[in-house]
């Protein structure tokens, strides 16, 4: 695995550099106003009269207001910015010190909040497309999770409400159609395994199906167990070609171990992602980082990077398996050290280690045996060095 390293999604000098031009350009614009109202004075000076005097200082004030509007949105763009320039500041820092001293985990986190500032300042500057689709965990760290589950709980509709309570599990993260939910210990878990789902998931008819695993896994393993839907799966495997929803999703599931790591530090964190969800964590992985201490990649179409070396995950202990029945269709998708989406997980060059012994289609690795014993056998005492 890679040494953890501060990969930050901006650049302070760079944003100091936009900020000092915008100033630039703002002083220009300010000029251009001070000369229309110069030019509106000295009109009126000269005693000019008439309907074409009156079409001349119209036209003037036009541009003044054209102007005005120009200044304020230059003004807006310029303090968001600095803003985001004054805090990533403050973000160098923090990681400068936490690499002088080895602290690993941390240096990761830095990197999720320079990704979060990074999506911040975005959705700030665009005024004409909608924020996050789901309220993330990681933007309530001051919450409880019983406040939180209480506050989500008003929000989302009321079969999912029930599906939720019939399983007794409790919502961290909630949205338009789609809801991140654990079941288990949510005071002190030991283990936190985090369920990253593929195509045909996502949908709130699809949350019972889900939980119903997280259960099974969580009987298993005596973990606590997270139905993560915080990024919208392609509907089928034709669209799953597309890579838009992991590019998406995988920032978003980086920010969740995060919170998940603040709120639990001395749980062990497990993340079993299955088909087209084993690009994910692989992606991010090899972007900023990602929290787990132990990735099981179930029946993959492809990951991201070329072997687990590429991975930068939460220590230099953290371990990369992978599951694969036979009988799956989907390692049609495979070939030699490549797959549809990436690179190959079963491929020796991958570096991965192989579950031996699991059998059924597709759909079946959740209830497979041998999978489930691999597992709960992944259980270990908390890596030292958090």
């Amino acid at each position: 695995m890679h040494s953890a390293t501060y990969q930050p999604a901006l650049i302070t000098a760079q944003l100091k550099g936009a900020v000092w031009e915008l100033g630039q350009v703002r002083g220009d614009v300010e000029k251009q106003l001070r000369n229309a109202e110069n030019a509106a004075h000295a009109l009126h000076a000269t005693g000019f009269a008439g309907p074409a005097a009156d079409a001349a200082v119209t036209r003037i004030h036009a541009q003044q207001t054209s102007l005005r509007s120009h200044h304020a949105e230059l003004t807006r763009i310029r303090i968001i910015l600095e803003t985001a320039a004054e805090l990533h500041e403050r973000l160098d820092h923090l990681a400068e010190l936490a690499a002088r001293y080895g602290h690993h985990r941390i240096i990761l986190w830095l990197n999720q909040l320079s990704f979060a500032l990074d999506e911040a300042a975005g959705d700030a500057l665009r005024t004409n497309i909608p924020h996050h689709t789901i309220d993330e965990l990681f933007h309530h760290p001051d919450h409880t999770l019983d406040e939180l589950h209480a506050h989500h709980a008003a929000t989302v509709p009321a079969a999912t409400q029930r599906t939720i309570a019939e399983h007794g599990a409790t919502i961290l993260e909630a949205g338009p159609g789609s809801t991140t939910v654990m079941v288990g210990d949510y005071h002190s878990p030991t283990r936190i395994i985090t369920m990253v789902a593929g195509t045909h998931t996502g949908k709130p008819e699809d949350l019972g199906r889900e939980l119903d695993k997280a259960q099974r896994i969580a009987a298993r393993t005596g973990a606590a167990v997270v139905v993560w839907q915080g990024y919208g799966p392609p509907a089928n495997l034709p669209d799953a070609g597309i890579q838009t929803p992991a590019r998406r999703g995988a920032g978003n599931l980086s920010r969740f171990q995060a919170a998940l790591d603040e709120r639990f530090p001395d749980a062990q964190k497990t993340i079993v992602a299955h088909s087209y969800g084993t690009l994910l964590p692989t992606r991010a992985a090899t972007e900023g980082g990602l929290l787990v201490d132990d990735l099981w990649l179930v029946g993959s179409a492809g990951v991201a990077g070329n072997s687990v070396d590429d991975l930068t995950l939460a220590g230099p202990d953290s371990e990369v398996y992978v599951v694969d029945s036979p009988e799956d269709i989907i390692l049609a998708l495979r070939s030699g050290p490549a797959a549809a989406l990436g690179a190959s997980p079963s491929h020796p060059s991958y570096g991965a280690t192989a579950v031996e012994g699991v059998a059924g289609s597709h759909t079946d690795y959740f209830t497979d045996p041998a999978f489930l014993s691999a597992l709960a056998q992944g259980a270990h005492d908390a890596p030292e060095n958090r």
